[in-house]
């Protein structure tokens, strides 16, 4: 009876909010005021993949930890879903990694984004204007560019992340090799980097990314940038107003020019 009535009640609310979902975004595509893009399809697709990968990790991860199982299936097919499921996760997650190591190093696109992406004195700077802020010293939060310290800080950490993920993961996979290199206690401290690490990505993603992309007041419900890419004109000036500054200069320059071939803000990068 639990389980009809729960059930019933999530599968209810779920519809709810999905037909909601669908018609906050049908506004967005009614939009008067020009789009900016954000996120080319590449960026869209590989954002996607790692989403998606990093949801199945997290599930298999912990189920294999704790022992979790679905309910009214076998014990071996328990036992087949949690450890084949994080493996074929974790070999996704790897050829994104590749994929987005290919697309920042041999696309100009990729140069631009990832060299946007490294820190600078000049977020340090915004930190402590945005400390400020908080506080009501200052009324107005300072302008960001294309990348603020927050996404930085989050970048940095999913690569950070994934490295030591990686690395321990398949140390782990492949036991026999590992302990062939290393002793026993070494694999336990491998098990136990692997296993927080796990706990600190997800608890991450939770309090950091969702709060900006979900329960921030200025996207909530949920950002719809990671599928159409886009953001307008007014988000632009609240969340990246350098950026902002930067393409409208390039259009009043093309406009100068005389050659009458601006850029559409679409195709702004």
């Amino acid at each position: 009876m639990i389980v009809v009535v729960i059930g019933g009640m999530a599968v209810h609310n779920g519809a709810d909010y999905i037909r909601k979902l669908q018609a906050i975004y049908r506004k967005r595509r009614e939009w008067e005021e020009p789009a900016y893009e954000r996120m080319n399809a590449s960026e869209r697709i590989q954002h996607f993949l790692t989403l998606s990968t990093f949801i199945v990790l997290v599930i298999t991860g912990f189920a294999l930890k704790f022992k979790w199982s679905i309910p009214f299936i076998s014990d071996a097919a328990n036992v087949a879903i949690r450890g084949q499921g994080h493996r074929v996760a974790a070999v996704l997650m790897v050829a994104t990694c590749i994929y987005h190591l290919y697309y920042a190093i041999f696309t100009a696109r990729g140069r631009d984004q990832f060299a946007r992406m490294m820190p600078r004195w000049q977020d340090a700077k915004d930190i402590v204007g945005m400390l400020r802020y908080f506080a009501g010293f200052d009324r107005h939060k300072p302008p960001f560019g294309r990348y603020s310290y927050i996404e930085k800080a989050e970048y940095l950490a999913l690569v950070w992340g994934s490295i030591v993920m990686i690395v321990t993961g398949f140390m782990l996979w492949f036991q026999d090799e590992t302990l062939k290199r290393i002793p026993m206690w070494g694999l336990d401290v491998v098990t136990l980097v692997h296993y927080y690490e796990a706990i600190l990505a997800t608890l991450a993603i939770i309090v950091w990314h969702l709060y900006y992309v979900m329960i921030n007041p200025d996207f909530a419900p949920l950002s719809f940038t990671w599928l159409d890419g886009k953001l307008s004109r007014h988000d632009m000036e609240h969340e990246h107003a350098l950026e902002l500054q930067e393409i409208d200069a390039r259009q009043r320059a093309g406009e100068a020019s005389g050659t009458g071939k601006t850029r559409k803000p679409t195709e702004e990068s």
